[in-house]
């Protein structure tokens, strides 16, 4: 009687001891199955972009794009371990940017650039630059600071001062000489340098009388007075 009740009691402890045993071989690092870090190890490659830019130890690869666009998302990698993405080389010849146009022909031809147009000192417009047609908003011109008009010049002194001007004489009336030419003063500032090979004369004034110390200048078709020889033109 007492060697079956010693069985049965050795019986139940074994049966106690059982499940406690089964679950130390079931979970041998004491974890009980925890799989809160399951996230951990997961590699860079596959991630979309939004979620690669999320992880500090990822990087986000780039190409870019045909003719200088957008760069696009390649990929995302590791750069501990991982190369980059590689990029397709496409063979696509790019058209040369509209800044390196420096004619205003061939920035018309191209439909993605614009002539850049600014007004001049002679109250019309030149060809500046060529910018894309894509920039739009008003025109960007640099300031310009016109030199006065020679006619603006009163006196032969401020008139010979401007290489761009020529001092013109003519008979003032005020003289009681004789002599071709002793009456001659300073009457305008004309442009330029003066035209001293004669034209076609088509005009019908009197040729204009200039002495020794003057010669005469002309217009396109015209007389335009006498100057000094120092004034003419190298033709």
């Amino acid at each position: 009687m007492r060697t079956e009740r010693s069985a049965l009691l050795f019986s139940f402890a074994l049966a106690l001891a059982a499940p406690a045993c089964g679950s130390i071989l079931q979970s041998p690092d004491g974890g009980g199955g925890n799989d809160s870090g399951s996230d951990v190890g997961i590699g860079c490659k596959g991630l979309e972009e939004a979620f690669c830019q999320l992880r500090s130890d990822c990087a986000v690869g780039r190409c870019t794009a045909v003719c200088g666009g957008t760069p696009q998302f390649a990929g995302c990698y590791d750069p501990v371990r991982d190369t980059p993405p590689g990029c397709v080389g496409l063979a696509i010849p790019c058209p040369s940017p509209c800044s390196s146009l420096t004619d205003e022909a061939s920035c018309t031809a191209r439909s993605d650039c614009r002539a850049n147009r600014c007004p001049n000192c002679n109250g019309g417009t030149t060809f500046t630059g060529c910018v894309p047609a894509a920039s739009g908003g008003a025109l960007i011109c640099p300031a310009v600071a016109c030199p006065i008009a020679c006619s603006a010049m009163t006196t032969k002194d401020t008139c010979d001062a401007r290489p761009d001007c020529h001092s013109v004489f003519a008979d003032l009336g005020v003289c009681d000489c004789v002599a071709p030419g002793c009456c001659l003063g300073f009457s305008r500032c004309a442009d330029g340098r003066a035209i001293c090979s004669p034209p076609a004369v088509t005009c019908k004034i009197v040729q204009p009388v200039c002495g020794s110390q003057y010669v005469l200048s002309y217009t396109s078709n015209c007389y335009e007075g006498c100057v000094e020889p120092a004034a003419c033109a190298v033709n």
